[in-house]
């Protein structure tokens, strides 16, 4: 028997509790958005903050390698000017127009070993979000499920699942138990205290 392909897409986005569908009379079906679980849990919160100090590190390095490019490329706009005075030897001339060549040079190779170390931190830093709201992720899962189980559901579908179109494959669900706030209280229960600046 062949499932029909909505029904596939749905299985994407359904977190299945453990527990067996009921023998007899209506599954009970929930529903939570996973995507305002992720958002709001504090782990997450803690975690966009480090992120966001590692972004502010980056562009610390980056500009002082923009320092030293503006430096490079500027020492060799000074050297052509000086190489066209007139009253300077043919001799004197060729060498400052070489190292003038030499400086756009060595700034253009800095531009690039630049954009080259900007691209490889950037994609380590994708690397590294995609593992740490992963992990995030499957732990809020596990905490889904234990309601699941607690509150006798049979299904639990993600509200905020996307098909492979990006539109979300759970549109009507009925008599469903909508349980995001409950997990919201639940998951940041342990939340660490603000404080409040004076």
């Amino acid at each position: 028997m062949k499932f029909p392909r909505f029904l596939c897409a749905l299985s994407t986005s359904l977190l299945l509790t453990g527990l067996s569908p009921a023998q007899e009379g209506e599954d009970k079906i929930g529903t939570v958005d996973m995507s305002r679980l992720v958002m709001d849990y504090h782990k997450s919160k803690s975690t966009r903050e480090t992120f966001a100090t590692y972004q502010e590190t980056i562009k610390g390095q980056d500009k002082v390698r923009l320092e030293k490019i503006k430096a490079s490329a500027e020492e060799a706009k000074k050297m052509q000017q000086d190489a066209d005075d007139p009253s300077l030897s043919g001799e004197k001339r060729d060498l400052l127009f070489r190292q003038a060549s030499a400086k756009r040079d060595e700034a253009e190779s800095l531009q690039k070993d630049r954009i080259s170390w900007l691209k490889r931190k950037q994609s380590q830093l994708n690397e590294k979000a995609t593992m740490d709201f992963g992990d995030i992720r499957e732990e809020l899962v596990l905490m889904v499920q234990a309601v699941g189980e607690e509150k006798g559901f049979n299904f639990i579908f993600d509200r905020s699942g996307a098909s492979g179109t990006g539109v979300a494959v759970l549109v009507y669900t009925k008599d469903a138990t909508d349980l995001t706030g409950i997990l919201l209280e639940r998951i940041n229960k342990d939340a660490p205290v603000e404080k409040k600046d004076e």
